[in-house]
């Protein structure tokens, strides 16, 4: 069974490794050709246009955003793939588009599924990601072996939009932790108290999990995240506010975030991690000042 990756950025580039250690054929796709290189030289092989990849049995797709996704897969791409292909679209997109995405396949004979990855590119490459995947059933047991190859698949639904939904509400959650961690770190800071010290406290007792652990050192600046900017999760909770507003609730904590974080980019640190950024913030630093 033959494997087409499309999109080669940090995620993307980590899943073709393991996609190769099965002893499958993988191909690869990506606008920019360097990526494409790094991946041939360990052994796949190279696509030279996009359409080409639905001659593959399974196609991943692992693209930015709406934009992006939209860039690639246009009707005349789909219209000119074969029907025996199946895509899982990885990408954290609008639930809108996952339903155009689905409804577009559909028309062209192509299997559809949303399956969504939460995991830095070192969780990808340690096999300890996971990922929400919502679709027909049967198509997600001919994709399954190889998105297990590299995390634990996580079936949330039988319709693509629902995996896409679920993936803005969990990076919602891991904002609402990372903010509430920024915000103590700023009250400790002005009472002069140690704040890593409390964090420790905290990740090693009640909050014992890997988001507050991989995070508190950076929200507290002892040992900050790569800096990865502000406009992927402002993008995310941008999404998934016009989710719950379509259903009319009123989703205060969400609105507070998303105020954090634009208050974050106003005051300097659009290029940092959130994480690093809401810390910063919530200590009263300003771009350029000492921790």
């Amino acid at each position: 069974m033959s494997i087409s990756v499309i999109g080669l950025g940090q995620i993307g580039s980590a899943i073709v490794p393991h996609l190769l250690a099965l002893g499958r054929e993988v191909r690869v796709w990506n606008r920019s050709t360097a990526a494409v290189e790094a991946m041939v030289a360990l052994g796949a092989e190279p696509l030279n246009d996009v359409r080409d990849a639905f001659a593959s049995d399974i196609v991943l797709s692992v693209l930015f955003d709406d934009a992006a996704v939209r860039e690639v897969f246009t009707q005349e791409v789909l219209s000119s793939a074969s029907g025996h292909a199946v895509h899982a679209c990885m990408s954290t997109v609008s639930p809108d588009l996952a339903d155009q995405l689905h409804q577009a396949h559909q028309a062209a004979g192509i299997g559809y599924l949303s399956a969504p990855l939460f995991g830095r590119p070192e969780a990808v490459r340690q096999k300890a990601a996971n990922i929400c995947v919502a679709g027909d059933a049967s198509l997600v047991e001919i994709v399954r072996p190889c998105l297990e190859s590299f995390a634990r698949v996580w079936v949330i639904g039988n319709d693509p939009r629902q995996a896409n939904v679920a993936k803005l509400c969990g990076n919602f959650l891991i904002g609402a932790a990372v903010g509430a961690m920024a915000e103590v770190s700023g009250i400790l800071n002005a009472e002069k108290a140690d704040a890593d010290a409390f964090m420790i406290l905290m990740t090693e007792t009640l909050f014992s999990s890997p988001i507050y652990k991989n995070y508190a050192p950076s929200v507290t600046g002892t040992r900050p995240l790569p800096a990865t900017g502000l406009a992927l999760p402002m993008k995310d909770m941008d999404l998934l506010a016009a989710v719950s507003a379509d259903n009319g609730l009123n989703s205060r904590l969400l609105a507070a975030l998303r105020e954090s974080l634009s208050l974050a980019k106003e005051t300097g640190f659009g290029a940092y991690d959130w994480s690093m950024a809401l810390g910063r913030a919530a200590r009263g630093h300003i771009v350029g000042s000492q921790q």
